[in-house]
């Protein structure tokens, strides 16, 4: 009689996890299916006003590119600090004022590697070689012996002129630092990534998408403008994705149901 009921049940739990692993087989993980423009390499997209162009695209992930026209840039030039202006080293030399508004460049000569120099009484020399005599000179007379007259070059807040290829304004000046600024184009990137809002167009008229790399499709991305509609979908597939692992642990639990009430039921009578 024992038996025979462990075998009833036995058979039931097994019909529960024939029936659990048949659903597991026929059912259809949902997929997502958003509404927005596919964009694959080189393409490229406008919001409000700003152009953007796929610059990469792959593996779940992809970058977009903008070229903002005209960028900021700044540079510092510290008193006492050198700097590089149409191929010759300067020197930024900022009165001792509490309140400057102008600085000087003035440009400086290094000497030659094979040019030997001693210092005495805290003044540096350069060794002339002259035959059979040698000769001590200054080092600043020195440098307008060989090379002239320093370029000196004197610059306010507000005068503009060529730094590093670029036309730039003089737009503070300090008794530690001057202060540059100019404007040049800039590459701005933006990474998208699986399910990662991203916000295009220009910060006062903007517009948020969701970026989706449909699996069905190699090298494209999908922007949709409507992230909630991204979020529902998710949300369908992982409730799916529970209910079929609830299906699981239901065959599961079945199948080792069956088991012990077999083994139980024909244990040896002692």
């Amino acid at each position: 009689m024992q038996r025979r009921a462990a075998t009833v049940y036995a058979v039931l739990f097994l019909v529960i996890a024939a029936g659990s692993y048949s659903l597991i087989g026929v059912a259809q993980e949902p997929g997502i299916d958003v509404q927005g423009e596919t964009y694959a390499e080189n393409d490229t997209l406008t919001v409000n006003g700003y152009e953007y162009t796929v610059t990469s695209v792959g593996d779940g992930e992809g970058t977009l590119s903008r070229v903002n026209e005209s960028a900021r840039y700044t540079a510092t030039l510290a008193n006492n600090s050198t700097t590089q202006l149409d191929n010759s080293t300067y020197r930024v030399l900022i009165p001792n004022e509490s309140d400057p508004s102008q600085f000087t460049l003035r440009q400086e000569f290094n000497l030659s590697d094979n040019t030997t120099t001693v210092t005495q009484n805290e003044t540096e020399f350069v060794v002339v070689d002259e035959g059979e005599n040698k000769t001590l000179v200054p080092v600043d007379e020195y440098k307008r012996q060989q090379f002239g007259e320093p370029d000196t070059r004197e610059y306010s807040e507000g005068d503009t002129f060529q730094y590093e290829g670029n036309q730039t304004t003089v737009s503070n000046v300090t008794a530690d630092e001057a202060t540059l600024s100019w404007t040049a184009p800039e590459t701005l990137e933006t990474s998208l990534s699986e399910g990662g809002n991203v916000v295009l167009g220009p910060e006062n008229n903007n517009q948020t998408f969701v970026a989706h790399f449909p699996e069905d499709q190699d090298g494209v991305v999908q922007l949709s403008s409507n992230p909630s509609e991204y979020r529902s979908e998710v949300g369908d597939i992982d409730q799916f994705n529970e209910r079929i692992a609830g299906l699981w642990g239901i065959v599961i639990l079945s199948v080792i149901t069956v088991v012990l009430l077999f083994g139980l039921a024909f244990l040896p009578n002692k």
